[in-house]
């Protein structure tokens, strides 16, 4: 059983065809049960699955009840409807993202044992004390099933025998996913979902169709599986995993293999996926860093230049005229470790139609976010001589290939983009966006100018010294500041 809150709050529970009815219908606001990195994968994943249900039943109304999704979903797997259950003990039929085993020998592959979901989730936890290991001892149906889902469908490689999953630019890269939300929770962004993904498949006759849900196809663990054998909203799963109930409740068992489930390394990531950004160029999808989604990265996320958008991330007509958010999200991997959970989202407060009632396209937001991304790194740059010139005690001539006070540094200028940051998209922003702004360039860098002059002041009382070589060198430097945020300011003022 799934559990939900509704739009009231109240807590709901049904079996997997219940929780789709309630999402199509409107009333799963949230999952409480989901883990933070696990919303994502379970979005795409309920998203994916209803849309190819769809597109197989050659509908485009969504269902609301519980017995029309079973039958929607039983319909993907005509020959396996054992497909949709957690646990089938016949290991020779696919459980729900578990691929079936060829051979009665196969089973004894599966020697690695996992007691609990979080065994099972694709975080990596090298040490026990952030996020402590293996502590669901007590976990439900539903634990297992978003840790389930969260592997198979966003896991990379992690050592010999376990290779990750082919929507992403290689092994130790993440999933990401950039998109646009309506308002109103789980359900909302579920419909917009996968209303798009049905009318974009209604509209192109040569989309490319195939096998959609991987774990129903027999799986050893020696052969991959051709990607332009597989239809494009594709389910992929990355790993050979059963799960069995015991006296104790449920346990995990899993076997290595001998290559990636679907033939993809060469396409770095170009597997349309509606929620990856890729690169302008069209070589690979973006992977993100662990610096996660700050102002400068979501300018260049939004610069068409840069990045070409997903199809959930692009404005539509029939997307709500105020309430939407653009939304980044991503697991961030490395070579055996995670580099944090970052998430992004950007409330647009109804500034996504033009004066005639036209959806402002995403990238026109790209181009005001790239200049004021570009502006905030020259008030950075700026900050920095004069801290430099600070914390060398004010010399005539500021050093400034002086790495050790480039360092002392750091801190300020950090805690000056984090002031940026929380401000980059207030309501000037979107005024600009829409063109109701008188001079947008000159007031920001007004903003600018003064969140850099009130850090150089914190920085001032901080920085290291007697009072007698900190009042000279706090002048010197201020005076450096003063001058360069002035004559920038001004270049602004008068068009220069």
């Amino acid at each position: 059983m799934i559990g939900w809150q509704d739009e009231r709050g109240e807590p709901q529970r049904g079996t997997l065809f219940a929780a789709f009815a309630a999402l199509a219908d409107g009333q799963a606001w949230s999952f409480s049960a989901l883990r933070p990195h696990q919303r994502e994968p379970w979005h795409a994943f309920t998203v994916q699955v209803a849309a190819l249900a769809l597109i197989h039943a050659g509908t485009d109304a969504l269902p609301t009840g519980e017995v029309a999704w079973r039958d929607l979903l039983l319909a993907l797997t005509p020959d396996s409807p054992h497909a949709w259950e957690l646990v089938v003990d016949d290991w020779s039929k696919p459980a729900l993202l578990q691929p079936p085993t060829i051979a009665p020998g196969d089973r004894a592959a599966y020697r690695n044992r996992l007691p609990t979901p979080d065994a099972l989730d694709m975080l990596v936890t090298a040490k026990n004390h952030d996020l402590k290991q293996e502590r669901m001892v007590a976990a439900s149906d539903e634990d297992w099933l978003f840790a389930l889902v969260t592997l198979q469908t966003t896991e990379g490689f992690l050592g010999a025998g376990n290779y990750g999953i082919s929507r992403m630019n290689g092994g130790f890269a993440s999933r990401m996913s950039l998109g646009i939300r309506p308002a109103g929770g789980a359900a909302q962004a579920f419909r917009r979902d996968v209303a798009r993904l049905v009318a974009d498949a209604r509209a192109r006759p040569d989309r490319r169709t195939g096998t959609a849900l991987l774990w129903t196809v027999p799986w050893d663990g020696t052969l991959s599986l051709d990607y332009g054998t597989l239809d494009e909203l594709y389910v992929e799963i990355c790993r050979r995993v059963r799960l069995r109930r015991t006296p104790a409740g449920i346990e995990a068992l899993a076997a290595g293999s001998k290559c990636a489930r679907v033939a993809a390394g060469e396409l770095k990531g170009r597997t349309l996926d509606p929620w990856a950004p890729m690169k302008a160029d069209g070589s690979t999808s973006h992977t993100p860093t662990g610096a996660g989604f700050g102002y400068r990265q979501m300018a260049n996320l939004l610069d068409k230049a840069k990045i070409t958008l997903p199809m959930l991330a692009a404005a539509d007509p029939a997307d709500d005229s105020d309430g939407l958010s653009i939304v980044a999200a991503a697991l961030v991997r490395g070579q055996g470790k995670t580099e944090g959970l970052h998430r992004r989202i950007v409330r647009t407060h109804g500034a996504r139609r033009d004066a005639d009632g036209r959806p402002i396209a995403i990238e026109r937001i790209g181009e005001v976010a790239r200049k004021r991304a570009d502006e905030g790194f020259e008030a950075s740059r700026r900050l920095g001589r004069a801290l430099i010139s600070l914390v060398q005690g004010g010399p005539e001539r500021a050093r400034l290939d002086d790495d050790s006070a480039k360092k002392k540094t750091e801190r300020w200028l950090a805690r000056f983009n984090e002031a940026v940051d929380a401000i980059f998209f207030d309501a000037p922003f979107w005024a600009e966006v829409s063109g109701e702004a008188d001079n947008p360039r000159m007031a920001w860098r007004v903003t600018l100018r003064d969140i850099a002059r009130d850090m150089f002041d914190v920085a001032a009382e901080a920085a290291p010294g007697t009072e007698v070589r900190r009042v000279p060198a706090r002048a010197r430097a201020g005076s450096l500041l003063h001058y360069e945020m002035k004559k920038w300011v001004e270049e602004a003022e008068y068009g220069e």
